[in-house]
């Protein structure tokens, strides 16, 4: 009996073992400094194929969220992970839009009875080593957590489309928003002047719905990223309509903002304006929705004759 179950927990570890590196991992990275007690509250979200690795890594500190679209290496007979170039936000800086440093993601995967974890350290570059130090995490694999994440696994793995030629025609022609831009002003700023202009030429382009989305919440996430290549991709977000975020450039670098349902209302609309097109037609976006509960991944095409729609109804 005794041998029975040695071989069996090995099998179980051994298979933990086999899944890779692929998946949801969550957990706090703490800054290797004497005295301090900066952490990071953590979630990376990986694909694996064979030995190459690619997602999103998304981390809170202090009061500032941050997302990005990574890429690196698993060596299978090793587990060693190493994911280069990941922005960490200074500990000592003094905004979310402050000083970065940029580091690399160094770590191993270890399996046991119990959990499957990925350990190691953000490592400092070399122009960074006097300044930032390194820091240490712990990530546990998301489904071995009997609690919620507080990141509530909204990460999308980032994937290549391509609109086909009926979804869009081409002519040749920071980020948290609250609250729309309130255009109904007696002395309006260059900003809402701009605002202003963006929402007369939306109103223009023909509305194309490509998707409608059922949510739990009455409150959403959505982080946009560009699709693809980066290739210099600008957009205008609507809600409902009205603008609530302009002049936003699509990139590897999630583009963030929250928004409430108007529970008034049968639907409640998200569209993307494109502001230009990039240097590769059309403007293309994938964009993720989290409610706290499920996350979607939805891609969006953009033109400059039509605009990208889904509509959002809230299960009662």
């Amino acid at each position: 009996m005794r041998i029975l179950l040695t071989l069996f927990c090995f099998f179980c570890a051994t298979h933990s073992i086999a899944q890779g590196i692929k998946g949801s991992w969550f957990g706090s990275a703490d800054v290797l400094l004497g005295g301090s007690h900066n952490n990071y509250l953590v979630e990376l979200d990986l694909k694996q194929n064979n030995n190459e690795v690619k997602g999103i890594i998304s981390y809170y500190f202090r009061d500032s969220y941050q997302s990005f679209y990574v890429k690196g290496t698993y060596n299978q007979r090793t587990r060693e992970v190493l994911i280069k170039d990941v922005p960490i936000t200074y500990f000592r800086a003094s905004a979310s839009n402050g000083v970065e440093c940029i580091m690399d993601l160094r770590a191993i995967l270890t399996a046991s009875r119990v959990s499957t974890s990925i350990k190691g350290v953000f490592t400092t570059q070399g122009k960074y080593k006097y300044t930032c130090p390194d820091i240490a995490f712990d990530f546990v694999y998301g489904e071995a957590l009997n609690t919620d994440s507080l990141i509530d696994k909204f990460a999308a793995i980032k994937k290549i489309w391509r609109p086909s030629e009926e979804d869009v025609v081409v002519n040749d022609q920071k980020i948290y928003v609250p609250d729309s831009i309130d255009l109904k002003v007696k002395e309006p700023s260059a900003e809402k002047m701009e605002a202003q202009k963006i929402l007369e030429e939306f109103t223009k382009r023909k509305e194309v719905v490509g998707r409608e989305i059922w949510v739990h919440s009455d409150s959403l996430r959505l982080t946009f990223y560009d699709n693809g290549i980066v290739d210099g991709d600008s957009i205008s977000v609507f809600f409902n309509k009205e603008p609530v975020a302009t002049h936003q450039s699509l990139s590897e670098r999630g583009i963030v903002f929250y928004t409430v349902l108007d529970t008034t209302k049968a639907y409640n609309e998200i569209s993307m304006f494109a502001e230009n097109l990039g240097s590769i037609a059309p403007n293309t976006a994938l964009m993720v929705l989290t409610d706290g509960v499920n996350r979607h991944e939805i891609f969006l095409s953009s033109s400059l004759t039509q605009n990208s729609t889904i509509r959002i109804r809230r299960k009662r």
